[in-house]
């Protein structure tokens, strides 16, 4: 979700995936050229790859063990190497290795923690591709549900961390979608597992509409159709998300609108529904072909009617994905210079967030009633 910077080796994949609008965008770090190898009988095949580690520090630690735990930790950011086919009837595109997820005002994670959500193969799918404008796609995909689809090698994020939003929208999803695009529009449709719950409950999808070659405006939504016992509140949701993008060749932003109604269902009647909101606008500008610049910003808030992912229910879930609790609110500025030559990169992430109306317990700090964070990561490596 993580959603590192853009290191997209997907952007040749980009126009058949649909979910991708910001692949053709000028910021660094940009990827070189995929190394493509001859395969026999399956022709032509694209490899490349990641390998980045980073350094971090934050004030009013958790208490947690590991990274979250500490003021200052180091943590392997990226290893990471894709295989792919994309030309012809029968595709496939793989993605191997071990990655990490940051995210702002959430507790950090081991890289070893982090890839056990998905895996050390987070992307693997076939895609049968009968014409250039439609395909269907089958096996673990970057969820619909997301603008920033959070492991490293695909994401669109332009900042190391991901914003206060990313911890809602889904990251990789089991399941099979169809894609299909007709001149300026592009529709995508997908029965999936959801938050990677092996309950196949889901139906998203999305719709796109680019006026220009550089601007794009896209809907997502979804919901589970079913219920899903041992995920919790996230996986029983429906989810809705507004956006815009915009690259040139200087400047690259994009903003959405995101909201979700979560629904617990009879195994989790200790918990009250709720509905979250989040805003998010995150811009780039390249100063040169070597160094850019990004900033964002990033605004969340957790309406709920009661008691809702505190205390011992909040074991079930992943860092403060319910927000801070309930009627919280929280902000969050996001700065990012980025620089790369050929292909080596560095890259430093400052943000701060404030939580307001929070919850003693569930903020920050080692008692969870600190309002405010501050983190600094430095991130570098090289792409293949």
């Amino acid at each position: 979700m993580s959603h590192n910077s853009p290191k997209p080796l997907l952007t040749a994949m980009a126009a058949a995936l649909f979910i991708s609008p910001l692949a053709d965008a000028a910021v660094l770090p940009a990827m070189p050229p995929s190394l493509y190898i001859h395969a026999g009988p399956l022709g032509k095949i694209a490899v490349g790859g990641i390998l980045s580690v980073n350094g971090r520090a934050q004030s009013n630690r958790f208490d947690q063990s590991g990274p979250a735990g500490k003021y200052f930790s180091a943590n392997v950011t990226d290893g990471l190497v894709s295989v792919a086919k994309n030309h012809g009837l029968i595709q496939f595109y793989l993605e191997a290795g071990a990655y990490n997820l940051y995210g702002v005002g959430q507790p950090a994670m081991s890289t070893g923690t982090a890839t056990n959500l998905f895996g050390p193969l987070p992307l693997a799918y076939l895609q049968i591709t009968p014409s250039k404008n439609f395909n269907v796609q089958i096996g673990k995909l970057p969820a619909i549900t997301g603008i920033t689809p959070l492991t490293g090698l695909i994401s669109n994020s332009y900042n190391v961390q991901f914003g206060l939003g990313g911890w809602q929208q889904q990251t990789v999803s089991r399941g099979i979608q169809a894609n299909y695009s007709a001149g300026p529009f592009s529709a995508s449709l997908a029965w999936t597992d959801g938050y990677y719950s092996k309950r196949f409950n889901w139906a998203v999808g999305q719709l796109t509409y680019s006026p220009t070659a550089s601007s794009t405006f896209y809907f997502q939504g979804g919901g589970n159709l079913g219920h899903t016992s041992y995920i919790g509140p996230l996986d029983n949701s429906d989810f809705y998300l507004l956006g815009y993008s915009y690259s040139g060749t200087k400047w690259n932003m994009f903003a959405y609108l995101q909201y979700q109604k979560l629904l617990n269902g009879r195994d989790f009647a200790n918990l009250n529904d709720g509905n979250q909101y989040a805003a998010s606008i995150d811009g780039n500008y390249a100063f040169t072909k070597h160094y850019s610049l990004s900033a964002r910003l990033d605004y969340m808030a957790y309406i709920d009617t009661g008691t809702f992912g505190t205390g011992s229910s909040q074991t079930t879930l992943v860092g403060n994905e319910m927000g801070y609790g309930p009627g919280s609110r929280a902000v969050s500025l996001t700065l990012t210079p980025i620089y790369q030559y050929k292909h080596w990169f560095v890259e430093g992430d400052l943000s701060y967030v404030h939580a307001y109306h929070l919850t003693a317990g569930e903020a920050f700090g080692q008692n969870g009633n600190q309002p405010n964070q501050f983190v600094a990561m430095l991130n570098t490596g090289i792409l293949l």
